[in-house]
């Protein structure tokens, strides 16, 4: 049997490497495509809505919808893709509605459009991964304020004033109802900006996607609730789809789904003002509803919308007292941990013992400190160098803390030094534990200790003191040993 040996990274370079996406032929798609956007929507404005042309544009739209996001996944292959389908499947979904539409019932096909709305709102916060509760709860509760702020205007401005008019709406009351769906496009478009990562173009043509849509959707609406004359729609409509299908055929979409936007960390002043306005808009839009109707005010929509907004200010300084108090643990650790070993430094050191010596006094149990010190430490790191030299220190307190007591502490007293408290103790078992810490030093070094035993009645800086003088007399007695000071 022969046995020979193969270069991988050879064999890995001969091997074909697929093919991924062409960039170049993807843009060209993308601009062919915005070419007959606005050809279409062109032909959209001259074309008599009412009319067979016009209707059969508008039953073609969001078939032409569906068929570019698909085209866009199968050209671009992002990764996940169902967001992006479940995104196209609002074209279905709306030739559906059409359908019922045209067979008569008039309630049901508005029922089937206003699932539009959640629908694409639940993709597009999918695609852009931005309803993650637990990574970003500010965010989500500063779009709910605003979204809660927004549907309060909506109802009490436009929605009221249209159930008043439910003989002139096409269709029915439902119809009233619809801008609900665009306060929800609205919220997710707000969502993208509390967002921070990356603005590229398949982002862009989805934000004045949105955009669109909602304004064109509200501005349809607008002659019902007011003196103002607007033009027929449907074009600037058609245009939106036309940019959001538009974003999946740009080559950029592939990087908007694999790196998704982040959490902003620190609250900006236009944040700050948005959601003031919204969460002060309630009383503001009661006065307005009262001077534009004529005194009529809608006091419990106005009410229960006071309640949802107070709702979410409260959840949101329950979560950023969570924060802050987050942060002070942080910081409170931070101070009180070494960062080499991560045992308790010499601030926490102090506080412990200061803590452990008043409740010694208190009960009239006894306590020992212990001072210990790694021998010729300074040869070890001129030999080893100072990364041997952290490393030795890094072993050396983690078999240590291994061999104590759950009540004993040790703590880094100072470079190579390092302080131990056995409470419960006497001299004669601080003298059994500190053999066993000899034992497990690592790599063959060596420590000389001080130890001394609380009298009843010292201070703190006191007793330090003496296990201090003792450590010194375990180093001129030739270090490796442990010396102890007699109460006095």
């Amino acid at each position: 049997m022969t046995h020979s040996v193969l270069d991988r990274a050879a064999i890995r370079a001969s091997q074909p490497v697929p093919e991924g996406p062409d960039p170049a032929r993807q843009s060209r798609f993308w601009m062919i495509w915005l070419a007959g956007a606005v050809a279409f929507c062109a032909g959209q404005f001259f074309a008599d809505p009412t009319g067979p042309i016009g209707g059969s544009m508008a039953f073609a739209m969001p078939i032409l919808f569906s068929a570019g996001i698909v085209a866009g996944v199968v050209l671009n292959r992002p990764r996940p893709r169902w967001p992006w389908l479940l995104l196209a499947s609002a074209g279905p979904v709306m030739v559906a509605g059409f359908g019922i539409w045209l067979s008569g019932a008039e309630t049901a096909a508005f029922a089937v459009f206003m699932t539009v709305y959640p629908l694409e709102a639940a993709a597009l916060l999918l695609i852009m991964r931005g309803a993650s509760w637990r990574q970003d709860r500010a965010g989500l509760l500063d779009t709910a304020m605003i979204c809660v702020g927004l549907a309060l205007a909506c109802w009490l401005l436009v929605i009221t004033p249209l159930l008043r008019l439910d003989d002139l709406l096409p269709g029915d009351a439902f119809t009233a109802l619809f801008p609900f769906g665009d306060v929800l496009l609205l919220g997710v478009l707000i969502r993208f900006f509390t967002l921070r990562g990356l603005r590229n173009a398949a982002f862009w043509q989805i934000s004045v996607s949105l955009l669109l849509q909602t304004c064109t959707h509200l501005a349809t609406l607008l002659p019902f609730i007011t003196s103002v004359k607007t033009t027929d729609m449907q074009p600037l409509t058609s245009l939106s789809g036309f940019l959001m299908a538009g974003a999946a055929l740009h080559p950029s979409m592939r990087t908007l789904t694999a790196k998704p936007l982040r959490s902003v960390a620190e609250t900006s002043p236009r944040r700050v003002l948005l959601v003031n306005v919204a969460c002060m808009g309630a009383p503001a839009l009661l006065i307005a509803q009262g001077v534009l109707q004529d005194g009529q005010v809608d006091w419990i929509a106005a009410g229960v919308g006071c309640i949802v907004l107070f709702a979410l200010l409260a959840l949101r300084m329950v979560d950023l007292v969570g924060q802050v108090q987050d942060k002070a643990r942080q910081l409170d650790a931070v101070a009180h941990i070494d960062a080499l070993t991560t045992l308790p430094n010499r601030r926490a050191w102090d506080l412990e013992l200061s803590r452990r010596i008043a409740g010694a006094r208190r009960h009239g149990t006894p306590v020992v400190v212990a001072i210990i010190d790694l021998d010729h430490f300074k040869q070890y790191n001129d030999q080893h160098g100072h990364q041997g030299g952290d490393e030795l220190l890094s072993l050396a307190a983690e078999a240590w803390r291994a061999e104590l007591r759950p009540e004993d502490l040790l703590a880094r007293y100072g470079g190579e030094e390092f302080g131990a408290i056995f409470d419960h103790s006497r001299l004669a078992d601080a003298d059994l534990i500190i053999e066993r810490l000899q034992a497990v030093t690592p790599d063959g070094q060596t420590f000389s200790a001080g130890a001394a035993q609380w009298d009843g009645a010292e201070t703190a800086d006191d007793l330090l003191a003496r296990a201090d003088a003792a450590l010194y007399a375990a180093k001129r007695a030739g270090r490796d040993r442990l010396y102890v000071s007699s109460t006095r």
